[in-house]
């Protein structure tokens, strides 16, 4: 069995620290629910730990690996609306994450995430200088 990459261990043990560790610090973070994308480690460590009080029963269900990515597959609930999704890994010369695209279904719920997130964005897009 493959061990697992550094960024699921670091999702499904909800630890800050060994995330930080494996993000790029000019990660970039793409989401259906943002306009722009989320730039900067700090910045994506924030989004992560809001995204963490959104989430209800986050399991990751597949892991995939290729040539400089990674794909994580995942499924929880936002306000019991259920999502499936995956984080798509692009990574740099030393494996750090250097882009997360997110994909996410059905519309339905990711309508409710969005909106859950709306505010989180305006806060973190007043924080970038």
């Amino acid at each position: 069995m493959r061990r697992p990459h550094p960024y699921r261990t670091a999702l499904e043990r909800r630890d800050p620290e060994a995330l930080a560790a494996i993000l790029a610090p000019d990660v970039e973070f793409h989401t259906p629910a943002f306009e722009k994308p989320i730039e900067g480690r700090d910045n994506v460590l924030a989004l992560f730990a809001v995204l963490a009080s959104v989430f209800e029963d986050p399991e990751i269900t597949d892991e995939l690996s290729g040539d400089g990515t990674h794909a994580i597959v995942f499924r929880l609930t936002v306000d019991g609306h259920p999502i499936e999704g995956v984080d798509h890994l692009r990574l740099d010369a030393d494996g750090r994450v250097r882009r997360i695209t997110v994909t996410m279904r059905p519309l339905e719920s990711l309508r409710v995430l969005a909106d859950r997130m709306a505010e989180t964005h305006a806060n973190l897009s007043e924080s970038v200088p």
